[in-house]
């Protein structure tokens, strides 16, 4: 009798790890609680080391160690935070560890961006800002001299208040009457003084600061009752400090591109750095996550007989 071989096949249905979004949700929560405790350290920190005596060097150390603290406080919380992912998921899986992780690290960013497109997130800057504010204080008051040259809006504030003495000045001198005994009408229409108003002054102020001269000479003509050679002497006086006000504004605009590109670098580099951190915390806390539960007691089965 032949013996005949009979091949046997089952169907398996392969079932792919799902995301637990409870536990993802939890760990961003976590991360949210570290991030805090951090930041709150941070302003601790930051107002220990502030010196109101050295408040421009105080200022840029702070400028630094709050980079510096940013970027640490990304990286720890988000890799605690995936860490906790995987601990709360309770499976030891560590590739969907690591997808929790980076979860939590997508999470963050999104909620992040809408507590700042919501305007929330200025509140978190608040305290810093009580110590910036100080240093910009002293540092605003010392600028505002003439003779410091003051950086940024102080230099063409600077220059309308220069614009505004000068035009005070032509007054005085055109308002003394040359000859007492001429009429009162006359005398009157000597002692009106040229008035400029605030629009005019900014219009002619940003007719300067943009190399206008016939600019400006044209809008002191047509809104001040200044002769003509009044207003080509006002204007020549003003063209040092009208070149001296556009070095400035240019080296100010220098500085704020290039602490933005900074700032922008170091937010480019935190993101970067949790993203990895994220994902590491998730696949190390799938790897450690029987150390977890080890004292965790289950309900036994009662035995056979």
């Amino acid at each position: 009798m032949a013996q005949v071989d009979i091949e046997s096949s089952a169907i398996v249905d392969v079932v792919h790890p799902t995301m637990h979004w409870g536990a993802i949700i939890a760990g961003w929560l976590v991360a949210v609680g570290i991030a805090f405790m951090m930041y709150v350290a941070g302003l601790a920190m930051g107002f220990s080391a502030f010196d109101p005596h050295h408040a421009e060097a105080t200022a840029k150390s702070i400028g630094m160690g709050t980079c510096a603290w940013l970027v640490l406080t990304w990286v720890v919380s988000l890799l605690i935070g995936g860490m906790f992912a995987s601990w709360f998921d309770g499976r030891d899986d560590q590739t969907i560890g690591a997808m929790h992780g980076v979860t939590v690290w997508g999470l963050s960013i999104a909620a992040s961006g809408l507590l700042l497109a919501l305007g929330i997130g200025g509140a978190i800057g608040s305290g810093a800002n009580l110590v910036t504010g100080a240093a910009g204080g002293m540092h605003g008051r010392v600028m505002a001299h003439p003779g410091d040259g003051g950086m940024g809006d102080d230099a063409g504030t600077l220059l309308q208040a220069q614009l505004m003495q000068q035009v005070r000045q032509t007054g005085r001198t055109s308002a003394a009457p040359a000859d007492i005994t001429a009429p009162s009408s006359s005398v009157e229409m000597h002692a009106a003084p040229p008035r400029l108003d605030p629009r005019t002054a900014d219009a002619v102020t940003a007719a300067l600061l943009a190399d206008h001269p016939d600019n400006a000479k044209a809008l002191l003509g047509a809104n001040t009752g200044m002769s003509q050679a009044d207003i080509d002497s006002t204007v020549q006086s003003l063209s040092a400090q009208a070149n001296q006000a556009r070095a400035n504004l240019k080296t100010a605009a220098d500085s704020a591109a290039r602490y933005s590109a900074m700032a922008m670098w170091v937010l480019f580099v935190s993101l970067l750095l949790s993203l990895l951190a994220a994902a590491l915390g998730g696949w190390i806390g799938a790897a450690h996550v029987h150390r977890v539960y080890h004292l965790r007691r289950y309900a036994r089965s009662a035995p056979l007989r």
